[in-house]
């Protein structure tokens, strides 16, 4: 039975967590959110700590942690599309259009499940995906290290290969505000992020608050 001290804990660990992954840090996220696991091995932790494993690249950590969840809860969506992302990232594709095949089946009015369907059945097209990942895991890191400009040649690099992903967007936005000292250019990417992805609440705040910098 927990105490109220262990759910504080808990929560505190899987916040913290998640917003060291949010900001690109999985190996500083990985024991906060092993911490919470520990505490309450639950569905949401699971796949906090897969997705952890999987900015590591270490795919075979979260592809054992991914596969528990799907088997515990096959109608867990979003489980099941970061397991396809995984056989993406891994080149294995049949695994990752049969899930995904599936997946469109069980929800065929989703937009975003049809599309990543129709991303990796293109040989092209699923490479272009791949390679911009990998540029902007590069661009992550770079960014860590304090190599603003490396980060920011990697993410122009990635946008013209996947220029539908939020996360690069986002990231080029950052750049462009803090580092370029330009806020119109990170204006035009935070809103290409926010539209491509509107549930975000981190890419709606970065919008605002450039918007509101713009208008000063």
């Amino acid at each position: 039975m927990f105490t109220y001290l262990d759910v504080f804990k808990k929560n505190f660990y899987r916040n913290k967590g998640q917003k060291l992954l949010l900001r690109g840090r999985p190996e500083q996220a990985y024991p906060y959110l092993e911490a919470a696991l520990m505490m309450d091995i639950d569905p949401h932790n699971m796949y906090n700590l897969a997705l952890a494993f999987l900015a590591m690249q270490k795919y075979d950590e979260a592809e054992a942690f991914l596969t528990k969840i799907v088997e515990r809860a096959p109608d867990n969506a979003l489980a099941v599309l970061t397991l396809s992302d995984l056989y993406t990232q891994r080149r294995d594709w049949d695994k990752a259009l049969e899930i995904m095949d599936r997946l469109c089946k069980a929800y065929p009015n989703n937009p975003v499940y049809k599309k990543y369907l129709l991303v990796i059945s293109d040989p092209k097209r699923r490479e272009n995906y791949i390679k911009a990942k990998e540029l902007l895991n590069k661009g992550q890191k770079d960014i860590l290290s304090g190599n603003v400009d490396a980060a920011y040649n990697s993410l122009k690099q990635a946008v013209k290969l996947d220029p539908e992903n939020p996360y690069i967007h986002n990231n080029l936005g950052s750049i462009c505000l803090r580092a370029k000292n330009d806020p119109k250019k990170a204006f035009e990417h935070f809103h290409k992020a926010y539209q491509l992805n509107p549930n975000s609440k981190a890419f709606k705040e970065n919008l605002e608050k450039t918007r509101k910098l713009i208008a000063n």
